[in-house]
């Protein structure tokens, strides 16, 4: 059974004067949210992480893999860029086969949408319907293929935030 996540980017700075939104960096409390929620990916034994390209994404990245011993084989996707949900399930169709273990970086609202598609009505994904902070963390257990995947195959195993996360 693979397992699927999707973790949104960790708290960014506010967008400069004439700055592009792609190109906003991650904040102290950002950078600090990311290593703890990396604490937490390192369990699920990732084996494909897909990241979008944006600097904040980028960097939470690098702050949650930081010190692992083996990271991921890791593809930055513009695709994951302000994606819309139909989107983001299309990339996640693409996931090759023999992934066993994958996570997804990216930005909201798109990131809420799908974890709660995902999640439909299962009591533990309360928290995720009221918010889905910066650095949250949705875990999903695969019953299926990437490529036929159906909300109906999914379910929810973890739900955790900066603020949960030990």
């Amino acid at each position: 059974m693979a397992t699927l996540s999707l973790f949104r980017h960790a708290k960014a700075e506010q967008a400069l004067p004439g700055q592009e939104d792609f190109d906003r960096k991650l904040t102290e409390r950002g950078r600090k949210d990311a290593a703890r929620m990396g604490a937490l990916l390192a369990d699920l034994d990732i084996d494909l992480a897909i990241v979008s390209p944006a600097r904040r994404t980028r960097e939470t990245w690098e702050m949650a893999t930081h010190g692992w011993k083996k990271p991921p084989k890791v593809v930055f996707d513009n695709q994951l860029y302000l994606c819309r949900p139909s989107m983001l399930m299309a990339r996640i169709r693409q996931v090759p086969e023999q992934a066993e273990s994958v996570v997804l970086v990216g930005h909201n609202p798109c990131w809420q949408d799908v974890a709660l598609a995902f999640a439909g009505d299962a009591r533990e994904a309360t928290a995720m319907r009221i918010k889905f902070p910066t650095a949250a963390l949705a875990v999903f257990k695969i019953d299926g293929n990437w490529n036929g995947l159906e909300p109906q195959q999914v379910t929810l195993k973890l739900f955790a935030t900066p603020a949960t996360a030990g």
